[in-house]
């Protein structure tokens, strides 16, 4: 039998004797109910710490988590944020492509964000791009026709 095993069946016990201790202590007189209540209390402190070394770990990354991720936040997000940096340097260092590639990513991510759809229609037009420029010409009538 493994050790792990061994600590999670005494721990078991003595929280079973704990609680047979504390009902005992209960039922018993004033002065006559110290033994068995301090006795459970032991049974108790005794069953947790055979079980801590299995919870600790778990119980103190659950109770950091939240504070490590205002430091180091998680790469679990949905979307990335919203933002026009990116595109918008490109189109002001003329790198067209690169700049179509971050508003395309901005439309994928936020499909109703109007000013992505205003900024890219108008580098489409000073690229001369006109199959670009109609295409999300056309997209943007369509999501915010009305």
């Amino acid at each position: 039998m493994h050790w792990k095993t061994v600590r999670r069946i005494l721990a078991g016990v003595a929280l079973l004797a704990s609680v047979w201790l504390m009902s005992a202590g209960l039922k018993m007189e004033w002065l006559a109910a110290a033994f068995p209540v301090i006795g459970s209390m032991l049974l108790l402190l005794m069953a947790v710490l055979l079980i801590a070394p299995d919870t600790a770990v778990k119980i103190a990354e659950w109770c950091a988590k939240p504070f490590a991720d205002l430091f180091y936040p998680s790469d679990e997000f949905e979307k990335p944020p919203l933002s026009y940096k990116l595109a918008r340097r490109y189109k002001q260092e003329r790198r067209v492509d690169d700049a179509v590639q971050e508003y395309e990513k901005i439309l994928y991510y936020y499909p109703m964000e109007r000013d992505a759809y205003v900024e890219l229609i108008e580098l489409a037009k000073q690229a001369g791009d006109d199959e670009l420029r109609e295409k999300y010409e056309g997209l943007l009538r369509e999501k915010f026709a009305g």
